[in-house]
């Protein structure tokens, strides 16, 4: 038996940006399930109704499908964090501890922890590479604001890169092994003693 897919054998979408949505729900789906290495390219055309053709011509490759699903996650996720923590943001210590803190209770919250999941099945230095190079544009947005009005106020005893690439480690680190906010926080700040 033929299944209908939804945009008929022409496969057109209704419109480009609501075809790339959909096709990165259901990806995400398969991925959440069966891990980025696990799904197959058709798992994400059937759960999106559309043929294979379709699919490539949002996404021309699995690589460049997985790249958008974390790509598209992350941005969910630091755009959540950025209007969550605002209230911190003029005690960047406080703002580093509460950027972790959220992290944690987002991974628990949002997608059935599609992060720690991710993260679980595909541990690997490629993939984490990728992550650190996609995620650290994010962390820059959100950090810069706060960075600058710490540096203001007391100097600059450490680069904005260097905290972001010690924070964004420090996140991936407590999504694959979460701890309460006031360990965390208790964890931070002994970093904070040890280094002064």
């Amino acid at each position: 038996m033929t299944r209908q897919l939804r945009w008929g054998d022409a496969s057109r979408m209704d419109s480009a940006e609501q075809g790339r949505q959909q096709i990165l729900e259901c990806a995400l789906a398969a991925m959440s399930e069966m891990g980025p290495e696990g799904f197959a390219i058709d798992d994400v055309a059937r759960r999106a109704n559309i043929s294979r053709r379709t699919l490539y011509r949002y996404f021309a490759t699995k690589q460049a499908l997985v790249q958008a699903v974390i790509s598209s996650e992350n941005a969910g996720f630091f755009s959540a964090m950025q209007e969550q923590l605002v209230s911190f943001e003029d005690d960047f210590e406080r703002y580093l501890e509460e950027c972790l803190c959220f992290a944690v209770r987002y991974r628990d919250q949002h997608r059935g922890g599609f992060h720690q999941g991710y993260l679980a099945k595909a541990a690997s230095p490629e993939v984490f590479a990728y992550i650190l190079e996609d995620i650290a544009p994010l962390w820059q947005q959100v950090l810069a604001g706060p960075f600058e009005r710490h540096v203001q106020r007391h100097g600059a005893s450490v680069s904005l890169d260097d905290s972001i690439a010690l924070i964004s480690r420090l996140c991936l680190a407590y999504c694959l092994v979460p701890e309460a906010p006031e360990q965390i926080r208790k964890q931070l700040r002994l970093l904070h003693h040890i280094g002064t």
